[in-house]
């Protein structure tokens, strides 16, 4: 799986342009059609052939870039992946738990879980009370994986770790002020 970061940058780079080509033919067909001449303004088949040609390449442009972000095979495949572990949590008055052996232990513990590189790991996160966010982030603060969680329900997310490295834990939903304090620093390591 491509390192998200990655993707984001190419996608921004790719989208970026884009829009400045879209941009830029609007931009030049208003100033044609409003500026004071006597020859003709822009011919209409020369415009919409030049906004056709825009709406194929977007779609194509978002057609060829769709399965190069990491968490859409995941997604479009989860019910056939048979995760390599799960990691069952819980989320209740702003804050973090984790079951193991259906033993409940506030985060943070002691020591980071410990995950192998190419693992895939299933989260299934549950909330008591209120809609959390459960993301993880890397060291320079750019996210991983993120999924919303909702009260009441099994909240649940795959993940295939393929790259080395200590993430943290965050809510990336606003609950309340409190929920901006939930942050749990070296949650997990990549090994």
């Amino acid at each position: 799986m491509v390192n998200s970061d990655l993707v984001a940058t190419g996608l921004i780079a790719a989208y970026t342009i884009y829009s400045l080509v879209a941009i830029g033919l609007f931009g030049w067909f208003a100033y044609r059609i409003t500026k004071p001449t006597k020859t003709p303004v822009v011919k209409p088949v020369l415009f919409y052939s030049f906004t056709t040609l825009l709406v194929i390449i977007g779609v194509s442009l978002h057609l060829t870039t769709m399965h190069t972000i990491p968490w859409v095979k995941l997604e479009m495949d989860a019910s056939k992946i048979n995760p390599d572990r799960l990691i069952k949590m819980e989320v209740d008055s702003f804050k973090f738990y984790i079951l193991t052996d259906s033993i409940r232990q506030e985060l943070p513990v002691a020591e980071p879980i410990k995950i192998k590189e190419g693992e895939t790991v299933m989260f299934d996160v549950y909330s008591k009370d209120l809609t959390y966010g459960f993301g993880l982030f890397r060291p320079n603060n750019t996210m991983v994986l993120q999924m919303q969680v909702l009260p009441l329900y099994s909240n649940k997310i795959i993940w295939e770790f393929n790259e080395k490295g200590t993430f943290t834990l965050r809510s990336t939903e606003f609950a309340g002020p409190k929920s901006t304090r939930m942050i749990i620093p070296n949650f997990i390591t990549v090994e």
